[in-house]
């Protein structure tokens, strides 16, 4: 009757942990369950929003207008320029360079489109907050520019190589001279000796 008791009083502290356990990680699991409920719900809500919205840029944009025809017409020969010059760094600093001036200039060129949108476009797409600007006009900029960059990368790591296979060929050339003139120098001390040899 000692042994059960004591078993019994050992078995009570230790099934109590374990209910607690139990109910903290229920607790937890009922928690995350409910953030990504949550998440999902936040998620779509937001892809369907982010959807609507570019949908609704697409259908505003009027890509038969003469002027957007040159805008898109300028980026592609941009980046066709871009990359017939890949192998020419100073041509590649200056597109560089005129990018850069130009995606500087946004704002600017926004806050003239806002004062004078009549005389050249069908409806006003320069709002304050430049979404047009930054769509039509800084985004495609940005990607030309990270173009020549890793065109700029390229270009660095392939000459990095070059002059490492030249610093090999030349220390090979080096050594094998090296060697040459070793043996040379050993035949040559032991031609004075062999004759010497021959004399005796």
């Amino acid at each position: 009757m000692g042994d059960a008791d004591v078993s019994g009083a050992g078995a009570g502290p230790a099934s109590g942990v374990q209910e607690q356990l139990s109910a903290f990680a229920d607790a937890h699991a009922q928690m995350f369950d409910s953030a990504l409920v949550q998440f999902k719900t936040l998620y779509g809500e937001a892809r369907a929003s982010l959807y609507a919205d570019a949908m609704g840029f697409v259908h505003a944009v009027d890509l038969t207008e003469r002027w957007l025809t040159a805008l898109l017409a300028f980026h592609v020969a941009l980046f066709l320029s871009i990359v017939a010059t890949r192998h020419s760094t100073n041509a590649q600093g200056v597109l560089f360079l005129g990018i850069v001036i130009a995606i500087y200039t946004a704002e600017w060129l926004n806050g003239l489109g806002a004062a004078r949108w009549e005389s050249f476009a069908g409806q006003n797409y320069f709002d304050k907050h430049g979404v047009f600007m930054s769509v039509l006009w800084s985004a495609p900029l940005l990607g030309d520019a990270f173009l020549v960059i890793v065109l700029a990368l390229r270009s660095t790591a392939n000459l990095l190589v070059t002059v490492k296979r030249l610093e090999l060929r030349q220390n090979r050339r080096a050594a094998s001279s090296a060697a040459g003139q070793n043996r040379r120098a050993a035949s040559s001390a032991a031609g004075p000796t062999n004759d010497r040899q021959k004399d005796d």
